[in-house]
C-alpha cells in the first residue's frame, strides 16, 4: 500500500508538458501570421499579447519552487510569501484566453461562402488553441504553489487553497473581462483597481465568478488525476509497501 506523504518540490522545475507548451505556443504565433497572410492583416494579434500574459504566473511558480529548493530561513519565507502574492495577481492571465471566444462569437464578417466557412473553422482551431494553452499554463503554475502548500501545511490545505484560487481566478477574470482591469493595475493604478473590485461585488459578477471558477477547478482536477495524482505521494520516493 502506498503510504502519503507530503508532495515532493525536487521534481524537475522544467516538466515535460512546459516543452508542448512552448511548441503550442509557437504553433499559435505561427497560426496568427499564416491567417495574416491570407487576409492581408492581423485581425487577432492581442491574442499574442494575452498568451504572453498567460506565461508569466507559470515563470514566478517555477520561480518559487527553486526558492523552496536552494532558500534558506527568513529570506525563503518572505521571497515565498511574496512570489505568491505576485503569482495570485497574475494567475487569471491564463484561464482568461478562454474568453476570447466572445471575439469569435461576435464576429460578423463570416460569410456563407466555402472560404468563410473554412475560416471560421481555422479561426476556431485556433482560439481553442490559445484558450487550452492558457488552461494547461494556468494548471502547471496552479500545480507548482500546490505542491508548496502542501509542503509546508498538509494535504487539507492544499485542496482548500486549491479551491480558493480557483474561484478568486474567476473573479479575476470577471475583473479582467467585464470590467477591463489589468494586473498591473495594483502597483499603478490602484484606486481605479479598488473601484473596479467594487463595482464586481454584484449578482452578474458572482455568476460569472461561479461559472470561471467551477471551470478553472474542474479542469486543474481532471488534469491533476490524469497526471498521477499530480505529486510523488510515496515516501522517500519509494513505490509501494505490501
Amino acid at each position: 500500500m502506498i503510504k502519503a506523504g507530503k508532495p515532493k518540490i525536487t521534481k524537475p522545475i522544467i516538466e515535460p508538458l512546459f516543452y508542448m507548451l512552448t511548441g503550442t505556443s509557437v504553433l499559435c504565433t505561427l497560426l496568427i501570421v499564416v491567417r495574416a497572410s491570407q487576409v492581408d492583416y492581423i485581425q487577432y494579434r492581442f491574442l499574442l499579447w494575452n498568451l504572453f500574459l498567460a506565461w508569466l504566473p507559470l515563470l514566478v511558480s517555477m520561480f518559487a519552487i527553486m526558492i523552496a529548493r536552494i532558500g534558506k530561513g527568513t529570506g525563503k519565507a518572505i521571497i515565498l510569501t511574496l512570489c505568491g502574492v505576485i503569482w495570485l495577481l497574475l494567475y487569471p492571465n491564463a484561464p482568461y484566453l478562454t474568453t476570447d471566444f466572445i471575439h469569435l462569437i461576435l464576429n460578423p464578417k463570416y460569410g456563407m461562402n466555402h472560404l468563410d466557412r473554412l475560416l471560421l473553422w481555422y479561426d476556431l482551431v485556433m482560439f481553442f488553441l490559445f484558450s487550452w494553452c492558457g488552461l494547461l499554463l494556468g494548471y502547471l503554475s496552479m500545480k507548482d504553489f500546490h505542491s508548496l502548500v502542501w509542503h509546508y501545511l498538509n494535504a487539507w490545505a492544499g485542496w482548500v487553497f486549491i479551491v480558493i484560487v480557483s474561484f478568486l481566478g474567476g473573479f479575476g477574470v470577471y475583473l479582467g473581462r467585464v470590467i477591463r482591469l489589468n494586473s498591473w493595475d495594483v502597483v499603478f493604478s490602484p484606486f481605479r483597481l479598488i473601484e473596479g473590485v467594487l463595482e464586481g461585488i454584484n449578482a452578474h459578477a458572482a455568476i460569472f465568478t461561479f461559472l470561471f471558477g467551477l471551470l478553472i477547478l474542474i479542469v486543474y482536477f481532471s488534469l491533476y488525476l490524469l497526471s498521477g495524482n499530480g505529486f510523488s505521494m510515496a515516501k522517500n520516493g519509494s513505490s509501494a509497501e505490501n
